[in-house]
């Protein structure tokens, strides 16, 4: 059976490579081969004949389109209105014309090196007749257009390229055609591979600081269209031919690659950026890997990897033994530990998350086994159309110091922390938020002698339905009965039913054992929460997995007074600054310090607890009993009071 190349395949089809790369993914055709990737002829031609007599044709025409719905241009442009408009044109012309994403970008390659007085173009001459432009300045320029050119195979609406072409006048942005790629993209497949456009300011912010010492090489292993070797080349000095990028997207890998020509005018060079997939391919060990003389040599290394659960159904990637999580950017971390050398330095944008939550432990624990921590920036939501907040961090490959200090950046204050405290750390967490005097008065609430919820309670989650539409009612029918999300959970007391329910265990994706929904007493809490929000219930009743069950069984503490510790501010005060990780988990509220009470203590913060619940009582009153009960000053109650905020009890 003869095997053709994916280049071959694309020409034989009538699409770009990318695309016959991307249809592979999406399971539309199978290969023959994956490294290199190649297809059999049968194959090929039956695809091409399908798409000829339409019965593939919705196929043809997403193939590599956009819809304009999802294409978001990141914030950071909102002000420039010239290219704003020049970005939006393209993408209507895109969209009303079913353009091809990986021949548009070419042609802005092309505009841009026009622009750039790389070569000179023949006046009205066809854009992808590559003859038709002379006099180029530079062999590099002209290699890597030419290669471009000829994989595009057949090009139909030839006009409306043209139009794209005639529509660049002026670039500003130096990663304009990452920009342009960015917005060209679906938010969905940005979303599925954790890749979103990093501002500007981020990743000059990362880079300027190595601007004044001297480096050799540069490395970015998930370098997209090269932002970060953009920068690389502005601020460090360095010759083009040690600058690296590695990428597992080949359109990307193409723009990076005419994007480092761009920034050394002065330089004729192959750029050593190039496609494969970092985390199975580059500086594996093995016999052969023509990227292993990389190891243990790079001087920086700075990137915004992906972020999200590894998903390649392949190889497991090297590091996956020490990442459990299974978590990309832990892993990308990992590589890039062994590609620097003693010395070397790196500066990663990641999630917030990794700073406590227990799933990232491990790569937590490998970071402060391998050197020192020389900055975490906090650095908020900064990627359009993300949620998750954002912190940069900087590390030194080495030795760790047992005496070193971790600058900690947020809101323009600069604080420091010694690192060896991360080490002492359950789950070795990176708690940035406490300062010294902070962790003084942790270690204070602490040293009360006090038990815990760990084997002292039981948990439970609320119900899944697996179809709220068809299960969740807004009014009271016959028979059903009230449920509780977590927006209806208050502290200590449940708001008013809004949403109802026939309690049918059987039809439901997961469900708790009834006897937790049906205990005469338990507590209900809000899962997703920056704070600690728990409601009492006596009434048996039922909560969706928003709204989740915890039946303390603390010796000689009623249900009531733990109650009252869980909703206080001294719980608040700890939960922010240990764990504050948007959830509450059952980890986090297992370590929060119950003090052992007299019987009076007890018994009178159990009797404040009821007048609440009786709609009597004073929240503050009760918060405040709390304190003492602690030992902690006036001085020390005011630093949590001011630290928490005032408290919305009915919020």
């Amino acid at each position: 059976m003869k095997q053709i190349s994916v280049d071959h395949a694309a020409k034989i089809v009538g699409v770009s490579s990318a695309t016959m790369r991307n249809w592979v993914k999406a399971g539309h055709i199978a290969s023959a081969k994956t490294r290199p990737l190649s297809f059999s002829e049968m194959e090929v031609l039956s695809l091409k004949n399908q798409l000829s007599s339409g019965s593939l044709q919705k196929l043809k025409t997403r193939a590599n389109k956009v819809h304009s719905e999802e294409n978001i241009l990141p914030s950071e442009y909102a002000s420039n209105n010239d290219l704003v408009e020049s970005i939006k044109a393209i993408i209507d012309l895109v969209n009303c014309n079913k353009l091809d994403v990986e021949i548009v970008l070419f042609v802005a390659s092309l505009r841009l090196l026009e622009i750039d007085e790389e070569m000179d173009r023949e006046p009205d001459a066809d854009i992808f007749d590559f003859n038709s432009f002379k006099a180029w300045r530079r062999n590099s320029a002209k290699v890597e257009i030419e290669k471009w050119c000829y994989s595009l195979g057949d090009i139909e609406d030839k006009g409306q390229y043209a139009t794209i072409y005639d529509l660049l006048t002026s670039i500003v942005d130096d990663d304009y055609l990452g920009l342009l790629y960015q917005s060209l993209s679906m938010e969905g497949r940005k979303s599925e591979g954790g890749a979103y456009y990093t501002p500007s300011k981020i990743v000059e912010d990362s880079l300027r600081q190595y601007a004044n010492s001297k480096h050799e090489t540069f490395l970015d292993p998930c370098c997209g269209t090269g932002k970060y070797l953009i920068y690389a080349a502005e601020f460090l000095q360095l010759r083009p031919e040690n600058i690296y990028g590695f990428d597992i997207d080949a359109t990307a890998v193409r723009l990076a690659r005419i994007n480092l020509i761009r920034a050394f005018k002065c330089h004729d060079f192959s750029p050593h950026i190039y496609c494969l997939d970092s985390l199975n391919e580059l500086a594996t060990g093995e016999m052969f890997c023509e990227t292993n003389d990389l190891i243990g040599t790079i001087d920086i290394i700075a990137t915004n990897p992906p972020w999200g659960a590894y998903k390649n159904c392949g190889v497991l990637p090297q590091f996956s033994h020490q990442i459990k999580s299974g978590e990309t950017f832990s892993m990308f971390l990992a590589k890039s530990l062994n590609l620097l050398r003693h010395g070397g330095q790196l500066s990663f944008v990641l999630p917030e998350s990794i700073l406590k939550i227990k799933t990232h432990a491990d790569i937590r624990k490998i970071l402060l086994s391998q050197g020192r921590i020389s900055k975490i920036a906090k650095l908020g939501r900064q990627f359009t159309g993300v949620f998750t907040p954002a912190i940069r961090l900087d590390f030194i490959k080495g030795v760790p110091d047992p005496n070193w200090l971790v600058s900690i950046e947020a809101n323009n204050n600069i604080s420091r922390v010694e690192q060896k405290r991360f080490l002492s750390n359950d789950n070795y967490a990176f708690d940035v938020d406490v300062s010294a005097n902070e962790e003084i008065l942790l270690n204070k609430i602490y040293a009360t002698n006090h038990l815990t919820l760990f084997k002292n309670a039981e948990w439970a989650l609320g119900i899944v339905t697996g179809d709220n539409k068809r299960y969740i009612l807004d009014v009271y029918e016959e028979s059903s009965e009230a449920v509780f999300r977590g927006a209806d959970v208050h502290q200590f007391r449940l708001g008013e039913p809004k949403s109802f329910i026939h309690f049918t265990p059987n039809n439901f994706q997961q469900v708790a054992p009834e006897r937790f929904f049906r205990s005469p007493e338990k507590l209900i809490y809000r899962f997703i929460s920056k704070t600690l929000v728990f409601a009492y219930d006596d009434k048996q009743r039922l909560t969706l997995n928003s709204a989740n069950i915890l039946v303390p069984c603390i010796p000689n503490i009623s249900i009531k007074v733990a109650l009252a510790y869980l909703n206080s501010s001294v719980f608040q005060y700890v939960f922010k600054k240990k764990f504050s990780t948007h959830k509450v988990l059952r980890g986090d509220m297992e370590k929060l310090p119950f003090p052992i009470i007299t019987k009076y203590v007890h018994d009178k913060i159990e009797g404040m607890v009821e007048l609440i619940l009786e709609g009597s009582g004073v929240h503050e009153e009760v918060d405040e009993f709390i304190f003492s009960t602690f030992h902690l000053s006036s001085e020390d109650a005011a630093l949590i009071r001011n630290e928490v905020g005032h408290l919305r009890w009915n919020s």
